[in-house]
């Protein structure tokens, strides 16, 4: 490499790390009503209906708000309750990569993280946002939930919550999920949305009880399951010319011939490219009487199931593919193309060989390190490594799923 490539890699990661453009910012009243009317616009001619339930009024400041976090759009639903409070977001470093959005996000309020990952950046505008009387926002799970059911926090959340000593609230999201799944194309014509404001513990409270029984009562307060939650709302209907479409970016093996990757959708039907035509999705995002499964929720749990087998009756388990790496954009995108090589996930940890910026390297992450792999359904799976997210497209998008899932089982069996 030139010394002046060099040169411009630095400036480029000083860039990235310059604290002064991702430091948290006072709330801009004007623009952030411009983005929740608009969305809530769009909503609303999208067929979602929103209903709030606020059992506090107005929240004490400083204090923390503890979403669960079904549908990418939740912070429209969760504006209704706390908009007129400013609150401030901690919201995926990855959308701060691209100039013109960084500078959206900040003004309402957002301030980037990278996640699963220690982050000093992210802690010390928290930290600032709660000595400045302010409102924290934060959906703990930190990732868009895979089948619409609570997934796992990490427990240094509930340290950060033990030492702020402040008031801690909940927004309970049910409905949102199925209003716009991870997977799926657009909003559901029909879907209700319900958010409700309470309170979980007083700044007392905090201080008085132990770690593991603030995980507790965030767990309790904040678990959730769509299907179960549907199973109370007889009378809702999803509307959608693709019903299905999307669900083979998260179902990975067909149930009739155990084949991977031969999952194809169109409009609400389900087939295998091996076996033909396999099911069809309801307007209660449930499988035709007869098939294997009721739901998709429970085809997920049979081939995470067999995949654990697999790890544990193979201490040699390696999930390998070729992948094009893709790093922080340059201020106009989230990200661009860095290289390619091969990446390979085993009970060591995560490692990549291959190109990047023209260099060939080996970059790896120690089991420990790799919490959870985020995913984007059918498109790719990403690990932070600091303030630089590496972002892996893999060539058979819909395994993007299985390294989520896999990468949950190692820790899981190594912890």
């Amino acid at each position: 490499m030139t010394k002046d490539k060099e040169t411009n890699r630095d400036n480029f990661n000083k860039k990235q790390k310059g604290s002064s453009r991702n430091t948290v910012k006072k709330v801009n009243s004007f623009l952030l009503c411009v983005v929740y009317y608009g969305i809530r616009l769009y909503c609303f001619f999208s067929g979602v209906r929103v209903k709030t339930v606020n059992k506090v009024g107005k929240p004490e400041k400083p204090s923390i708000v503890l979403c669960n976090h079904g549908s990418f759009v939740d912070f429209i639903f969760l504006a209704p309750l706390l908009r007129k409070h400013k609150p401030n977001f901690i919201i995926a470093r990855l959308y701060f990569y691209n100039k013109y959005l960084r500078w959206l996000l900040k003004n309402i309020g957002g301030f980037p993280k990278s996640m699963f990952v220690m982050d000093m950046e992210s802690t010390k505008n928290c930290l600032k946002v709660l000595k400045s009387n302010g409102i924290l926002a934060m959906m703990p799970e930190a990732r868009l939930s895979t089948t619409g059911r609570f997934e796992d926090i990490q427990s240094n959340t509930y340290t950060f919550i033990k030492k702020s000593a402040v008031p801690v609230y909940t927004v309970k999201f049910s409905g949102d999920y199925f209003a716009n799944p991870k997977w799926g194309k657009g909003f559901r014509r029909g879907a209700v949305v319900e958010a409700e404001l309470d309170i979980l513990y007083t700044a007392e409270q905090i201080q008085a009880i132990s770690v593991e029984e603030i995980k507790q009562g965030v767990e309790a307060r904040l678990y959730y399951d769509e299907f179960e939650w549907l199973e109370r709302h007889p009378k809702i209907r999803y509307r959608s010319r693709c019903m299905a479409e999307g669900l083979e970016n998260i179902l990975t093996t067909c149930p009739e011939c155990n084949r991977k990757y031969t999952l194809v959708t169109k409009e609400n039907k389900v087939f295998c490219e091996h076996c033909g035509y396999l099911t069809t999705v309801d307007n209660r995002y449930g499988f035709t009487e007869g098939f294997r499964f009721k739901n998709f929720t429970q085809w997920y749990d049979w081939q995470k199931a067999l995949l654990t087998r697999e790890i544990l009756e193979n201490p040699n388990y390696v999930l390998s593919s070729r992948v094009e790496l893709r790093l922080p954009g340059n201020g106009n995108g989230l990200t661009r193309h860095g290289g390619q090589g091969i990446c390979t996930l085993s009970r060591d940890g995560l490692t990549y060989e291959g190109t990047k910026d023209g260099e060939i390297i080996q970059i790896s992450f120690p089991s420990h390190q790799v919490y959870r792999l985020l995913f984007g359904a059918g498109e790719n799976f990403e690990i932070y490594d600091g303030e630089e997210i590496q972002y892996f497209a893999p060539e058979e998008k819909r395994s993007a799923v299985e390294w989520y899932m896999a990468s949950m089982i190692l820790h899981d069996l190594i912890k």
